[in-house]
């Protein structure tokens, strides 16, 4: 019960103004994808701009391109809600997958709030419309579902359903999926002494099931475009780019070193509680309760694969935090009363923060924002009266004082979502507004980017222009090598040749609009 209501309180705080900002980082990318399937009518090559996009398989863009439309609406909300509906989805699938390998539902609501309230998922991912959260879900469920079929000795049902949820994540991601599959069956083979099983019928026949149905997608997909070996290629090098063979080994030697440390401050404030499994019974916890054993085995034997990888970023680890929360969950409900005095410090370092944020939010009052924030007074007083009454209960229950403190990092985010999103507006919306303009001066025309060749690292910040003009003019724009063909062209870094344009406008970054009569 509380679970649910703690997860009520969550709703406003992910969802208020989560459709506010401008598309950034990797979702114009997405959103590009899934509407250009809705207006070319053409949903088995992904493509931007009319060309091949092969960097990732099409079911998130399926998925997304069936809300926009199921909502007849390409908007910012839209795209982001792939993201943050299965971000509750996870956090109750951790919830009731712990109560039921554990059977302590105070570890359960523990392990399955830490997703929400740890600060990679408070203040960032949460708002990102990226493929990472569903995906990251999908196989945790597959994580889940190999020790409950495993505790039953089904092996079939093991194999087949991992494998099928592996065809799923590989046709949203590409070959991630298949490393996370195979370092899994393998460290569980290993580690219970039945890696026999690795050439059981029952394995080879659920691979063989899973290679088919990807092999499905591929062979449709030949059939509107035969250049499967580029396709690979870049599922390959997606996969390649970050690791050691690509960093150098200087850098990636240092990583070794920060690697940990760097995702401890990630996931703060949940990772404090790593400090109640600093002690010699931990291990043997871990080794004597299967679940703990089994989520530890796998988390090794996946980590390591990012920790030798010096370019990963924190999303691509999704799937592997949850394992980390649920280990350091028990540990707290395990040793707090066998460590009084840790626990009561702990228990004053979640007063003072809670003080510290109570006594914070009127601060409001003091800043000036570079946009204007509506209801400011009112919603300063639902703050203060918020974060005050979950302060007064960590201050007066005995026991369980870190389940008010969760609440108080929610009303952080409803803060964050409040007052901090509208004031990043104004620094984000240039783009979007020079993005629509071109596409009302160029309305019921065609329209192309002449010479496109962005650096990777750009790519960004050019798939946010091509949505947004996408999404006003209602139709594909297309990339071109010539500037002959009637219409209007947009330029990055060059001048048209064809004597016959006409530079319209010039906007800022060297983008010039051209129309060819």
């Amino acid at each position: 019960m509380v679970f649910f209501l703690l997860l009520l309180i969550a709703i406003p705080a992910f969802f208020t103004n989560l459709g506010l900002l401008p598309l950034f980082a990797d979702e114009p990318t997405r959103a590009n994808v899934a509407m250009e399937m809705i207006l070319t009518k053409n949903y088995s090559v992904p493509t931007i701009g009319g060309e091949y996009y092969y960097n990732k398989p099409p079911l998130y863009n399926w998925i997304l391109a069936g809300l926009y439309a199921l909502t007849g609406s390409y908007s910012e909300f839209v795209t982001r809600l792939p993201a943050v509906v299965p971000m509750f989805l996870f956090a109750v699938t951790i919830f009731y997958a712990v109560a039921f390998f554990i059977r302590d539902k105070r570890v359960a609501l523990l392990s399955g709030l830490a997703f929400l309230v740890n600060g990679r998922m408070l203040l960032y991912d949460s708002m990102l419309g990226h493929i990472d959260i569903f995906y990251s879900w999908l196989t945790f469920i597959s994580f889940m579902s190999i020790f409950y079929f495993f505790r039953k000795k089904q092996w079939f049902l093991l194999f087949f359903v991992s494998y099928l949820i592996t065809a799923v994540t590989f046709l949203s991601k590409g070959l991630p999926s298949i490393v996370f599959q195979g370092m899994t069956i393998i460290a569980l083979l290993l580690y219970t002494r039945n890696f026999r099983r690795f050439f059981s019928w029952q394995h080879i026949l659920s691979g063989i099931i899973c290679l088919l149905i990807i092999g499905a997608y591929f062979f449709n997909y030949y059939h509107h475009n035969p250049d499967l070996k580029e396709y690979f290629h870049v599922i390959w090098d997606q996969s390649s780019q970050r690791t050691i063979a690509r960093s150098g080994f200087i850098h990636s030697f240092g990583h070794l070193f920060t690697f940990p440390f760097e995702h401890l401050v990630h996931l703060l404030p949940v990772s404090l509680l790593v400090i109640f499994c600093l002690n010699k019974k931990f291990l043997k916890n871990v080794r004597e309760d299967e679940f703990i054993k089994y989520i530890s085995v796998v988390f090794l034997a996946n980590i390591w694969v990012y920790w030798l990888s010096p370019e990963t970023r924190p999303r691509y680890l999704l799937m592997l935090y949850p394992l980390l929360f649920i280990v350091l969950s028990n540990g707290y409900y395990m040793f707090r009363e066998q460590y009084p005095r840790l626990n009561t410090i702990f228990n004053k370092v979640l007063l003072m923060l809670a003080v510290l944020v109570t006594l914070a939010v009127p601060s409001v009052f003091f800043i000036k924002f570079p946009q204007p924030v509506s209801f400011v007074m009112l919603k300063v007083l639902v703050l203060l009266a918020a974060c005050g009454f979950f302060t007064f209960l960590i201050y007066s229950l005995r026991q369980n004082k870190i389940v008010p403190f969760i609440a108080l990092l929610l009303m952080v985010r409803l803060a964050f979502s409040w007052f901090v999103l509208p004031s990043r507006l104004a620094k984000a919306e240039h783009m979007r507004t020079v993005s629509i303009d071109m596409a009302e001066q160029s309305k019921g025309s065609p329209f192309f980017l002449y010479q496109y060749h962005p650096e990777v690292l750009s790519l960004p910040y050019h798939h946010k222009i091509i949505y947004y003009l996408q999404r006003t003019k209602k139709q594909q724009v297309r990339f071109t090598e010539e500037d002959t063909k009637q219409g209007y062209y947009l330029t990055f870094d060059r001048d048209l040749q064809n004597p016959r344009a006409v530079l319209v406008k010039t906007y800022e970054d060297n983008l010039k609009l051209y129309r060819v009569q």
